[in-house]
C-alpha cells in the first residue's frame, strides 16, 4: 500500500548494521497439551530490529513484541468482527509464563547476516530478506515480516506477494516500519497495514475477475471505496477500526464470483471452532491422526475448525492390542468425525493374546506354556511375553528338531507378538 502501498508477507524489524527479526506465524491449530496435531495451516511473526548493540537474545527488541501482539491481536478482533464465521488462524502456543490468547502468539527473533544497505534496492529487497529467513518459515506457514530497516521509499508502507495457495518461501508479508507512520501496538496505520499486506498474502485481489478492479499501477486492489482495507492509497490517521474487508462483499472476500475468494482460504479458521478430546485407556498406544504423523499418547485437547473432517487412528504398541472406541467413535477402525460440536474419543487398548499351535511327528511330547502335546494341540500368550517349549522323545525315539517358527534341536521360543506354529519331530534311535 502507498501512503499508499502495501503487500501480505512476513513481518520484521531492522536497526543499525546489524539486523534482527521477530517472526509470528500463522497456521494451524494446535494440541494444548502437546502440539501433537495439526489440522492447519499458520501465520507467524518475524520481527526485525537494527542495531549492532541488540543483544543476541534480542532483549532490546524484545519490547516490540508486545506491540505486535497487541497489533495482530486487534486485527483478530477486526477480522472477526467483519465475518463472524473466519478469523486468521494465528500459531499459538502455551509457552511458559505467557499470558493466555495473544500473549502466546509464536513471535521468533532472528538476526538477519548483512547490513541494511543490503536490503535497499526495493527489486531484491523482498527476495532478499525472504532468502535471510527461510530457515524460519515452513511450507505450511505464511509470515508477517516488521521490519526496521531504512528504506529508499517512505510512501510504500508494506510488501507481498499473492499465493493463496503457498508458504514458505513464498509466503513472506513486510510491513516497511520507517515507512508511512509507524505507530505499532496501537492498532493504527500500522495494523492497517498489516492486514492489507496479509490479504494479499493469502490471494486478494486477483487480477481479473473483480468489478471494481483499479487500472494499472494499482492493479491488484479494488477502487470501489477508500473504506475498503485493500484500497490501494492510505489516508494518514486511517486507523484499523475504520476499514473494511471488501466493501460490497464482491471483489476478493465473500462474493459469488468465479474468481479466487479470500474467504476459502486454508489459513483462516471456520468459526465456531469446537473442540476434540481425545484420551487413551490401557496405557499401551497412541492415537494417531490420519497421516500417521503426530500422535497423543494420554490425553489431548485441540480446537477444529467448523465442519472439518477429522480421521483419527488407534495404533498398539508392541505386545498390546486395540480394544474399541469410546465416545463420539464406536467400533475398531479408523474413527471419522465431522466438527460441528465439541467432540471427545477415547481410545481403549489393553494386552494382546496371541495363539500358538504344535505339532508332533513321531514319538514324542513337547511341553511348555501351559500346554502338553503328544500330537497336536495348541494353546495361547500374553503379548509380549517370550513362550518356551521343550521337545523330549518317547523311549526308543530321539529329537531330530522343529520346524516351522522354530528351527534347531534346542529349546523354542517364541516371541509375544504374533501367532506362531510349529513342529517337533522324533526319529527312531
Amino acid at each position: 500500500m502507498n501512503r499508499t502501498a502495501w503487500l501480505p508477507s512476513v513481518s520484521a524489524i531492522v536497526q543499525g548494521g546489524v539486523w534482527q527479526l521477530w517472526l509470528p506465524e500463522l497456521g494451524g491449530s494446535d494440541w494444548a497439551v502437546s502440539r501433537s496435531f495439526n489440522f492447519g495451516h499458520q501465520v507467524a511473526e518475524v520481527f526485525t530490529r537494527k542495531g549492532s548493540l541488540i543483544s543476541g537474545t534480542g532483549s532490546v527488541a524484545a519490547a516490540d513484541a508486545p506491540l505486535i501482539g497487541g497489533d495482530v491481536s486487534a486485527i483478530d478482533a477486526w477480522w472477526r468482527g467483519q465475518d463472524t464465521t473466519r478469523a486468521p488462524r494465528w500459531d499459538l502456543y502455551p509457552f511458559a509464563g505467557c499470558a493466555p490468547g495473544f500473549g502466546q502468539l509464536d513471535i521468533s527473533f532472528v538476526r538477519l547476516p548483512s547490513p541494511g544497505s543490503e536490503y535497499l534496492d526495493e527489486n531484491f529487497r523482498t527476495v532478499s530478506l525472504a532468502n535471510s529467513l527461510l530457515q524460519a518459515a515452513s511450507n505450511d506457514t505464511k509470515t508477517l515480516v516488521y521490519y526496521d530497516g531504512p528504506v529508499t521509499t517512505a510512501e510504500i508502507c508494506g510488501t507481498s506477494g499473492a499465493e493463496p495457495e503457498l508458504g514458505g518461501a513464498f509466503g513472506f508479508t513486510f510491513v516497511w516500519l520507517q515507512a508511512c507512520q509507524s505507530d505499532l501496538g496501537n492498532a493504527g496505520e500500522t495494523a492497517r497495514v498489516a492486514a492489507h499486506e496479509l490479504l494479499h498474502d493469502l490471494g486478494a485481489e486477483p487480477l481479473s475477475g473483480p468489478p471494481h478492479a483499479c487500472p494499472p499501477p494499482s492493479e491488484g486492489h479494488p477502487c470501489e471505496s477508500p473504506l475498503d482495507i485493500l484500497y490501494p492509497f492510505l489516508s494518514a490517521g486511517a486507523t484499523l477500526a475504520t476499514a473494511t474487508l471488501d466493501v460490497g462483499r464482491d471483489d476478493y472476500y465473500g462474493h459469488s464470483g468465479a474468481w479466487w475468494d479470500v474467504q476459502d482460504s486454508r489459513w483462516l479458521e471456520r468459526l465456531p471452532q469446537f473442540p476434540l478430546a481425545v484420551a487413551t485407556e490401557g496405557k499401551q498406544g497412541t492415537v494417531v491422526d490420519g497421516t500417521a504423523s503426530v500422535a497423543c499418547t494420554s490425553a489431548c485437547s485441540v480446537a477444529t475448525d467448523n465442519g472439518a473432517r477429522v480421521t483419527l487412528a488407534a495404533a498398539p504398541r508392541r505386545g498390546a492390542s486395540f480394544v474399541g472406541w469410546k465416545g463420539a467413535c464406536t467400533g475398531r477402525g479408523p474413527c471419522s468425525l465431522t466438527m460441528d460440536a465439541p467432540k471427545s474419543v477415547t481410545a481403549v487398548f489393553g494386552v494382546a493374546v496371541f495363539s500358538f499351535t504344535v505339532s508332533v511327528n513321531g514319538r514324542g511330547r513337547v511341553t511348555g506354556g501351559g500346554v502338553s502335546c503328544p500330537s497336536r494341540c495348541s494353546g495361547t500368550a500374553a503379548g509380549g511375553a517370550r513362550t518356551r517349549l521343550r521337545a523330549t522323545p518317547a523311549v526308543g525315539f530321539r529329537f531330530a528338531g522343529w520346524g516351522g517358527d522354530c528351527r534347531g534341536a534346542g529349546a523354542c521360543t517364541l516371541s509375544g507378538d504374533r501367532a506362531h506354529r510349529v513342529t517337533a519331530r522324533f526319529v527312531r534311535r
